[in-house]
């Protein structure tokens, strides 16, 4: 019923079952051997099945699990009940048995010594009486234990045998349902079972042995019929395997092997039965990938076929190949390989004398390689796919040596069964046909795995011997691959041009092969590709021609792609269809990593890719596609700049590209406007790389504005161009200094400063004072710097303040007054004597020029400092002042003098700036300004005194008389003073003339009162005879003199406006004499006119207010 095919080298191991009644074999096993036979009991056995199909279908309500839990929680309960009552009965009769022996024990005991001695003895001999029956009653309970236990175990197989006979008809039923998980779980439980059984080594009784037989049996035929669901093939397997065991657990095959073989060796078709059971199973059970189970089951068909290999006369050399056959590919199936070689080399020795077996073996080695090496090459052929998207695509992968991690101990075996096959067909000393084209794919087979595992030199050795038997183009292109990697240049050469040559070899077979050597063999890559675009050439499909980009793009080199992109732009495009793929092959070309191949392309060379991918395959990509692609573009282009590549084409393109874009999408924002004013300022395009930067600023908030400008100013710092680094950092300081970090602002203040520092421009921006004093200063006053910054800083606030000196007086003076609180307030207790005096000289004269500078501010209206500002800075500059003198070191005593007249201004600005602050009922003292000390001053200049005349002149009008008298006519003394000065210098110039002139009418200005005019007329009468000398006018005294710029015309307008100002003097002398005869006052008279006289005599006589105080002097009489 089970016997193999009547072909033996054809689906060997397949044993498929035989009806009975078709089989007249003595020996086969089954219901009966022969023919069926027509009796009472077979006619009848058709009215007992219907009786008990009958009977088990009125039954089924009673046989659900609702039922059968009621009916067994019944029993319990009865059970329960019964015990209990009988337990609490027997409690009663011991109880009341323990008492009547108590009560006799110690009521009625012996009376003599006698008595007593005989009643111990007499529990002695009890006692041990007693032990001795205890102990054979453990005895008889152990073996009664051991009895029992081998029943349960028995009765356990014999349930499982019942209970899988009962349900296997059921599964066969496609009608009925089943739940197949659960039964799997069921039958999984019941092995549990059986193996635990087996382990023990016990075997069934007689009766339950046959029993398990018949059941067994029954349940094969059941799995062996063909109307099994195809949802039910692992149930089937799994019911096979149960009843392998239950089989095999009856016939003794898990006793200890005496037994064993002395079962077996009496009943050869029932280890027959065995045996094919095993073979079946384990085919099952391995097609399932349960490989342990049938090895395990395979192990114990051999032990059935050693137990009967001694019987004389017995088949059983015949099933030992099978089984041996079946445990090589068990073990193959495992992964077992080494094992499975070891298996092969045995069974080929021991079917040497038999072709059908010998021809089997071939067979398994020759499909085993296959599966072997096909499973390598799609293992390599994934990662290929993962690394080399392109070649997936158009499926043009690398061999498995190519790339990748390989297995090889599966390699050395499939090479160890191969070598095996090699052996057994060279002993076949005539082949046919047939047998050398099976021995030249066996080589092929070698040469394969050898080139899979490294070992070129042997694989080429093979694929030629391969060839030479087959002389087809699969050892060609083996030995091909081989001599690729072996570098071998002229035989990979002539290969290849052979493989062209055939018009058999498809084009991506050819690219693929091209693909291979590119990259192994780099120096053959013109050579190769000219062979290929030849065979390409005379194909007019389109897919070949792309093939042949996909080449160029799977090489990656610099050189093919250059030709990649050469032939896209002479217009050798694929069509349509494959636009989008070149286009992302392009973009990935360019985005390739430096690292990521051995060969990695320029930057030029990558911009290029890009360049071409959105000329000619923007239709094919989305608007965030284009961007992304310009945004790469200014990379590489930004990136061939930062490697001295001339780029400015490239950048131009880029940028008038990115001009084009109305709408950047917002997750390449940043990246792009950031990009954008890297070219723009590399371009000199600095308007539009602000205006970019303005556009990053608004779009972007919080650290990533901050990386992204500190990316952009860093990146002009490395460009050297620190003047839009600069202007960059002026932005970032006006928009982070409310939001960030202090250090922060002032790491873009320092660029900033910097690119003030490089500015071409003659003076400082008002813009960048103003950013000085509104977000940097503060910050340098709150944060801690060192030395070295600090000093840095502040000298670089002096000279901002000093570039604003003309422009912006008020912004130079905070700007100076933030640099000298930063050098005064740190020092270095480390530092030279002799630098620690250097840095008080620098620091005395910054403070001087603050206070002259405030001063002038004051003068001029706009006070920048606060009076106390004004008095700390005042005292600092005197107590430098006194450790100069007290050090009495070789300062200048010039410049000494000259910050001693700044202090004295500072100390006069500050005192009458509290005058202007009090109320008009506190008295003023002017003796304490001590205005008479300034002029006798020994730096003082003209200037200062006018500086100071002017001032006390503005707080004597806003103060209220008569307290303000006296500050009025101490003004007009300083102002006297400082004509003095002027005078007292020589005066050679026509607008040295002038601005004497211009100091006296100032202080005819200031007079309150005829007195004072007076007094200024007379200064001004004095000094008319040290300017004129001996000379009768003032034009004559002058007219000799030229200009600085030696123009004659600028000499004769100074000399009008001089002689102008004297005439203006003499009318006004004139009418104040005129006013004063009329008031009868002679001497005030005589005084006033004695002015005019002087006057006039300086005027020219063509002067008309000369002839008219002439006229009117000789016509006026004094009264």
């Amino acid at each position: 019923m089970l016997r193999r095919c009547t072909v033996p080298r054809m689906n060997r191991g397949h044993l498929a079952p035989t009806p009975s009644k078709y089989s007249d074999r003595p020996g086969m096993w089954g219901p009966g051997a022969g023919p069926v036979k027509d009796t009472l009991a077979r006619r009848t056995m058709f009215y007992r099945m219907l009786v008990m199909n009958k009977i088990g279908f009125w039954t089924k309500p009673f046989r659900t699990n609702r039922a059968r839990w009621i009916w067994r929680k019944t029993q319990m309960q009865l059970w329960k009940t019964m015990v209990m009552s009988m337990v609490f009965i027997c409690v009663i009769l011991f109880c009341n048995i323990w008492l009547s022996f108590v009560y006799h024990a110690y009521t009625v005991g012996p009376t003599t010594p006698v008595l007593e001695r005989k009643v111990r003895e007499h529990r002695v001999s009890k006692q041990i009486m007693q032990m001795v029956r205890e102990r054979e009653r453990d005895i008889t309970q152990e073996e009664e234990v051991e009895k029992a236990r081998a029943i349960i175990d028995t009765s356990g197989v014999v349930k499982c045998a019942e209970w899988l006979h009962e349900l296997i008809p059921c599964w066969l039923d496609g009608d009925v349902s089943v739940h197949v998980e659960e039964a799997l779980r069921e039958v999984a439980t019941h092995l549990d079972g059986v193996s635990a059984v087996v382990e023990k080594g016990v075997h069934l009784p007689m009766k339950a042995a046959l029993r398990v037989q018949v059941m067994a049996l029954d349940s094969w035929n059941a799995t062996a019929l063909c109307g099994w669901p195809l949802e039910r093939n692992d149930l089937k397997v799994q019911a096979r395997w149960l009843v392998t065991y239950l089989f095999l657990c009856s016939h003794c095959v898990f006793a200890g092997q005496e037994v064993r073989e002395a079962h077996l060796s009496h009943h050869l078709d029932d280890a027959e039965k065995c045996i094919l059971m095993c073979l079946k199973t384990s085919k099952g059970l391995l097609r399932t990938r349960h490989t342990d189970a049938a090895e395990k089951l395979l192990t114990w068909a051999a032990c059935v076929v050693k137990a009967c290999a001694g019987v004389p006369g017995s088949t059983m050399r015949r099933f030992s190949a099978e089984v041996q056959f079946a445990q090589l590919r068990a073990a193959w199936e495992a992964a077992q390989h080494e094992r499975a070689c070891v298996i092969a080399t045995q069974l080929a020795e021991e079917t040497r004398s038999s072709t059908a077996y010998t021809e089997a073996l071939l067979e398994f080695i020759y499909n085993a390689g296959v599966k072997s090496l096909q499973e390598d090459r799609s293992n390599t052929g994934a990662l290929d796919g993962d690394t080399h998207g392109a070649s997936k695509v158009e499926g043009v992968g690398l061999p498995g040596c190519a790339s990748g991690q390989h297995m090889p101990d599966v390699q050395a075996s499939v090479q160890s069964m191969l070598l095996l096959s090699l052996r057994l067909q060279k002993a076949v000393k005539a082949r046919s046909g047939k047998q050398r084209t099976f021995l030249g794919m066996t080589y092929l087979q070698y040469g394969y795995s050898l080139l899979l595992c490294g070992k070129y030199d042997a694989a080429a050795e093979a694929a030629s011997t391969s060839y030479e038997l087959l002389r087809t183009l699969e050892p060609i292109v083996v030995r091909f691959k081989a001599e690729v990697h072996r570098h071998a240049t002229d035989e990979v050469l002539a290969l290849f041009r052979a493989l062209c040559s055939n018009a058999t070899v498809a084009v991506g077979d050819l690219c693929a092969m091209a693909s291979l050597a590119l990259e192994k063999m780099p120096a053959m890559q013109e050579t190769l590709f000219a062979e290929l675009h030849r065979r390409v050439a005379a194909s007019a499909s389109a897919v070949d021609q792309f093939r042949l980009l996909c080449v160029l793009i799977r090489h990656c080199s610099e050189w093919s792609v250059a030709e990649l992109l050469r032939r896209l732009s002479d217009g050798d495009t694929p069509p349509p269809a494959f636009h989008r793929f070149l286009f992302c092959c392009l973009w990935r070309l360019s985005a390739m990593a430096v690292n990521a191949q051995p060969r990695c392309l320029s930057a030029a060379t990558r911009w290029s890719c890009l360049h071409t991918a959105q000329r000619l395959f923007c239709g094919v990509a989305s608007e965030e596609e284009r961007q992304a692609i310009l945004l790469d573009m200014t990379q590489l282009a930004l990136a061939m700049h930062d490697n001295g590549v001339e780029a400015t084409e490239e950048l131009q393109q880029t940028l008038a590209l990115c001009h084009n874009v109305k709408t950047i999408a917002s997750a390449l924002e940043v990246s792009s406007l950031q990009a954008q004013a890297q070219i723009a300022f590399l371009l000199d395009k600095k308007d539009h790389g602000m205006e970019r930067v303005r556009a990053l600023l608004e779009c972007t908030a919080g650290e990533t504005a901050v990386r992204a400008c500190s990316e952009l100013v860093t990146f002009l710092l490395r460009s050297s161009l620190l003047h839009s680094a600069g202007a960059v950092a002026e932005l970032c300081v006006a928009a982070f200094h409310q939001h960030q970090s202090p250090m922060r602002i002032i790491e873009f203040a320092k660029v900033f400063a910097m690119g003030c520092l490089v500015d071409q421009n003659e003076g400082l921006r008002a813009e960048a004072g103003e950013i000085l004093e509104v977000h940097v200063c503060p910050i340098l006053q709150n944060v801690s710097l060192t030395l070295p910054d600090a000093r840095w800083w502040s000298r670089f606030l002096w000279y901002a303040a000093e570039a604003l000196l003309d422009s912006d007086p008020v912004r130079a003076v905070r700007l100076l007054q933030a640099g000298v609180e930063l050098d005064a307030d740190r020092s270095d207790a480390g530092e030279a004597e002799g630098s620690r005096t250097a840095a008080d000289e620098f620091l005395r004269n910054r403070l001087c020029l603050l206070l002259d500078t405030e001063f002038d501010t004051f003068a001029a209206g706009q006070a920048a400092l606060s009076t106390m500002e004004l008095r700390r800075h005042g005292d600092s500059l005197a107590s430098l002042l006194s450790s100069c003198d007290e050090e009495r070191n070789s300062t200048d005593e010039s410049s000494t003098l000259r910050q001693r007249v700044t202090l004295f201004l500072a100390r006069l600005e500050a005192t009458l700036r509290d005058m202007l602050a009090h109320d008009a009922s506190t008295p003023i003292d002017v003796e304490a300004l001590r205005l008479d000390e300034l002029p006798s001053m020994s730096a003082i200049s003209s200037g200062d005194l006018e500086q100071v005349a002017a001032v006390c002149h503005y707080v004597a009008s806003r103060l209220s008389p008569p307290g303000s008298y006296s500050l009025c006519d101490a003004a007009l003394n300083i102002m006297l003073a400082a004509a003095q000065l002027q005078l007292s210098s020589d005066v050679a110039s026509t607008a040295a003339l002038g601005a004497l002139f211009a100091t006296i009418y100032a202080a005819f200005k200031m007079a309150r009162n005829a007195d004072g005019r007076l007094l200024v007329s007379e200064a001004l009468t004095a000094a008319l005879p040290h300017l004129t000398a001996k000379n009768a006018s003032l034009r004559s005294a002058f007219s000799h003199l030229h200009s600085d710029d030696g123009e004659c015309s600028t000499v004769a307008r100074d000399l009008d406006l001089c002689e102008t100002v004297v005439e203006f003097f003499a009318v006004e002398a004139w009418n104040e004499s005129v006013q004063w005869n009329i008031l009868q006052r002679r001497a005030l008279v005589e005084r006033w006119r004695a002015v005019v006289a002087v006057l006039t005599s300086v005027l020219s006589d063509a002067n008309a207010s000369k002839a008219a105080i002439a006229d009117l002097a000789a016509q006026m009489p004094l009264l």
